[in-house]
């Protein structure tokens, strides 16, 4: 048997002290970071997330005929911190109406919107051939839109005039016609669609002045810059008031960077003018398992990621897409865990505004 030497225990109890000694730092050090953590959260008022709107897109002649049941629809929206909710259209298809009649889910969401205190903004007609007509057809087409827009306004004016709250019924109106980078590019259209627009909103405002919002995406093949400086020259010449900015994310049109340098682009350009843009943040997936454009909610985390790439100032506004097909119409764990979040977003909102409120008396 061969001994130890006496120097091998004394390197050995010090090295038995050193590793003592880190883990006691590393214990110390993650404690501190958790007690500091919670302390941040518990000190200071959390930071509400100003959810503006939120779309609708109402499949069907027959979609939601009850005042009863858009009311429960409306209420939940609002839940969830969502006064506003964007009809994306009221009319949809190919064929135009030389007499339009309003469909009857209409007339229902609107007294479902009285009743529930809740604002609504009225798309116009979305029709899947808009960009195949525009180009084959021109002015011609357009004439035809706007001839339906001026009838469709009236008959949305008359149905909102029964109304016990008219004023707070009527957010504002949508253009549906939804301008890729690529449509908002072409030299050859541009002209046309900034006179269409323009006429759009004069019509509209004649019949029920308000704001008047378009929506746009793209899958920026082009320089950011280039196509912000576009969106701001349409804007200005059309006197549009919003632009509902779709991030691209969840179609998987964009990537993040790509996504959130376009939103910083455009939100400089209209940094001095009056018209603004408010993201709207996809909140779903396109769902793997089906051959067509089905979606399925996100997850909480990928929404949150969402939200903090579409905002630079803790001010902005966003718009979800949206809260109707994702959310209310699902029950799964990533529905439920965006319900919570949701949920808590509001009562932080409505703190913070009643302490703003006191602290102004």
């Amino acid at each position: 048997m061969t001994a130890k030497p006496a120097g091998f225990f004394s390197a050995y109890k010090q090295t038995f002290k050193l590793f003592l000694f880190g883990l006691f730092c590393l214990s110390l050090f993650t404690f501190l970071v958790i007690f500091k953590a919670h302390a941040r959260q518990d000190s200071g008022t959390k930071e509400c997330i100003p959810i503006r709107m939120s779309f609708i897109q109402p499949w069907g002649d027959e979609y939601f005929p009850s005042p009863r049941l858009w009311r429960s629809e409306l209420l939940a929206h609002q839940r969830l911190g969502v006064d506003e909710v964007v009809l994306q259209w009221t009319l949809w298809g190919s064929d135009l109406q030389n007499k339009v009649e309003l469909p009857l889910w209409l007339e229902a969401a609107i007294m479902g919107a009285d009743e529930a205190g809740a604002k609504l903004w009225f798309g116009l007609r979305y029709d899947p051939s808009f960009i195949d007509k525009l180009r084959k057809d021109g002015q011609s087409y357009l004439d035809k839109r706007l001839d339906e827009t001026r009838k469709l306004a009236k008959a949305i004016e008359q149905q909102i005039s029964y109304t016990s709250h008219p004023t707070e019924v009527f957010a504002g109106w949508y253009i549906p016609d939804e301008l890729d980078g690529n449509l908002l590019l072409d030299s050859k259209l541009t002209q046309l669609i900034t006179n269409y627009t323009k006429q759009t909103r004069t019509i509209l405002n004649s019949i029920l002045p308000g704001p008047v919002a378009i929506s746009g995406y793209t899958d920026l093949k082009t320089i950011p810059r280039k196509l912000a400086a576009q969106w701001n020259k349409l804007m200005a010449k059309a006197s549009m008031d919003i632009l509902l900015l779709q991030d691209g994310l969840g179609a998987k049109l964009m990537e993040p960077y790509s996504s959130r340098n376009l939103q910083r682009a455009i939100t400089a350009a209209f940094s001095t003018q009056d018209h603004t843009v408010i993201p709207v943040v996809e909140i779903f997936e396109i769902d793997p398992r089906t051959a067509d454009f089905s979606t399925i909610p996100t997850t909480l985390g990928t929404m949150k990621s969402r939200l903090k790439n579409a905002r630079f100032t803790p001010a902005q506004p966003v718009a979800l897409f949206s809260l109707s097909s994702h959310i209310l119409r699902h029950d799964n764990k990533h529905s439920r865990e965006i319900k919570e979040f949701l949920t808590e977003n509001a009562h932080i909102c409505g703190r913070n505004t009643l302490a703003n409120a006191e602290a102004a008396e």
